[in-house]
């Protein structure tokens, strides 16, 4: 069964990426249930993620249990040619353009500037699980796991308003998030980290090569877990955003 569990927390690191935290209430029935979770970019690594269950009833603990979960990354080489083959077809497209409408022509321009900056970080993982259960029933499931990616980041900036004596100023101070992943995040709770991805040569991953997700994954699992417990403590401030783009 396809799902597409709601992003209730996305914590940013200032170097770059950041965790999610999705959530959702499933029906369970009697037997073996296998989900796969929709929009899970490619960037997200696959040795961090997590999924828990949260039990409606305490009795249900023994109940329905987590068997098995299954992940993947996209092929990078497929998924190279389709992105090279959609920029190719997207700048024909463009340079065509004047003779759509103007209407045509904006909308248009929109979809094809979206391809041309797409990224292998942009495509979809694939992120399958199963669950056991002696009864029918429901259960929330929250789904967690880290996003590798250095186009999503924060930053902070300073605005000096200077009163009308001239001689005094109040300093307001500000988080700035950019986001030019292809990926929207809607009403999440979001929070803010000091953490640098730990690349071993620059600030991107090279897929290519079989040691990819080890990259990835060195130093991050522990620095994970210590961010997960900062989550509950003073270290991080919370705020609720409508729309992340």
């Amino acid at each position: 069964m396809l799902i597409d569990p709601k992003v209730k927390s996305l914590v940013i690191f200032n170097g770059g990426g950041g965790i999610v935290e999705r959530e959702m209430k499933l029906s369970i029935q009697q037997g073996i249930n296998e989900f796969e979770i929709q929009n899970v970019p490619a960037s997200f690594d696959p040795n961090s993620a997590d999924i828990r269950l949260e039990h409606l009833n305490p009795e249900d603990i023994d109940l329905i249990t987590l068997q098995q979960t299954i992940i993947t990354l996209p092929d990078y080489n497929n998924s190279q040619q389709i992105i090279d083959r959609e920029k190719s077809a997207a700048n024909s497209i463009i340079s065509y353009a004047i003779d759509f409408t103007r209407e045509m022509r904006e909308k248009v321009s929109s979809i094809c500037e979206a391809s041309s900056y797409k990224t292998f970080a942009d495509m979809k993982g694939t992120f399958n699980f199963i669950i056991n259960s002696t009864k029918e029933g429901e259960i929330i499931v929250k789904i967690l796991y880290f996003l590798s990616d250095v186009r999503i980041k924060w930053d902070t900036t300073l605005q000096v308003n200077i009163n009308e004596d001239g001689k005094t100023a109040e300093i307001e101070g500000f988080i700035v998030v950019d986001n030019q992943t292809g990926f929207t995040y809607e009403n999440v709770e979001l929070g803010f980290a000091i953490f640098e991805l730990p690349t071993p040569t620059s600030d991107i991953i090279d897929y290519q090569t079989d040691n990819a997700p080890e990259q990835m994954s060195q130093g991050i699992m522990n620095e994970l877990n210590v961010l997960r417990s900062a989550k509950k403590g003073p270290m991080k401030r919370t705020q609720r955003f409508k729309q992340l783009l």
